[in-house]
């Protein structure tokens, strides 16, 4: 539920930009660890991906400024206050889900990205894809198509379940949450996929829906997250740690559980679908039958 945001690596020391051979660009600055894929008719721009990068890591440093705001609550907070458009976007983000205990950086990885896929997009290129650690902004111009691979666990070495989106969809963010991951949850699952307009909405629709991932047993081991992790922005919250052996029935309470928020947040219009998993048991809403492939 919350990533922790260091200050300024000190640039002259460090070049935190790399180009990859296959004409991407990887930005591993703090706990940013972002693939920028720029590419004009199927080629890469290496300079607009760069650029891209270096704006992810002012996008960073801006945060840092705020961080005293971003570990409060969102409803108690206003998006039109004088914060940079970062800040503002992931408490707009925030804010929308209604729930009580999230803060803005629910929605820092995918804000970044989307942030990000905005500012290189008004420059050129004809597919631009931000990855940020699994929470991606998408931006597509026509007749281009961009495939994104969906786990079952967060970990997982390969994808279970394929994605095409095309400019005409209306799909700009995928994001991703679950147990194992670089954030906290209260919920079960293994992963949570969220496909959704924006990014920054993608990235906290998947922390809700995987915190509503939750059932009681004995065998769900739970500590507080400030136990985990002092300086947490959820102190007092109640976060997974490890899920032993759970009964089917147990396992799919915990799968409708989260649908159920799934579909509530699919009916407001905030989100384009959702995959849930865990325990190798799949469920989703019925708005991905049409974008879903099993691999």
């Amino acid at each position: 539920m919350e990533a922790m945001i260091p200050l300024a690596t000190d640039l002259f020391n460090y070049d935190p930009i790399q180009i990859l051979p296959n004409g991407k660009v990887l930005l591993d600055y703090g706990p940013m660890h972002i693939f920028i894929h720029v590419f004009e008719d199927g080629r890469p721009l290496l300079n607009l991906a760069r650029e891209g990068a270096l704006f992810a890591i002012k996008l960073l440093e801006e945060l840092a400024g705020f961080l005293p705001v971003i570990k409060n609550k969102a409803e108690r907070l206003e998006a039109l206050g004088d914060y940079p458009e970062v800040v503002r976007r992931m408490i707009e983000a925030t804010k929308r889900m209604q729930e009580p205990d999230l803060t803005p950086l629910s929605a820092v990885a995918g804000t970044i990205s989307e942030l990000v896929a905005e500012n290189l997009f008004k420059k050129g290129g004809t597919k631009i894809i931000i990855d940020n650690g699994g929470d991606i902004a998408i931006r597509l111009r026509e007749g281009e198509v961009a495939r994104v691979g969906i786990k079952t666990e967060i970990d997982a070495i390969s994808p279970s379940y394929l994605v095409t989106i095309d400019s005409k969809m209306g799909i700009e963010g995928v994001a991703t949450s679950g147990l194992g991951g670089r954030s906290f949850t209260k919920g079960i699952a293994s992963a949570v996929t969220v496909l959704s307009e924006r990014a920054s909405v993608a990235d906290a629709s998947a922390t809700v829906i995987g915190n509503h991932t939750n059932v009681e047993d004995p065998n769900i081991i739970r500590s507080f997250a400030e136990e985990i992790y002092p300086d947490t922005d959820i102190k007092g919250e109640l976060v997974t740690l490890k899920v032993g052996r759970l009964s089917r029935e147990k396992v799919v309470e915990a799968l409708e559980n989260g649908l159920s928020k799934a579909k509530s947040m699919f009916e407001k219009g905030w989100i384009r679908g959702a995959l849930i998993a865990i325990k190798e048991e799949v469920i989703w809403t019925d708005s991905l039958n049409q974008y879903l492939t099993k691999l």
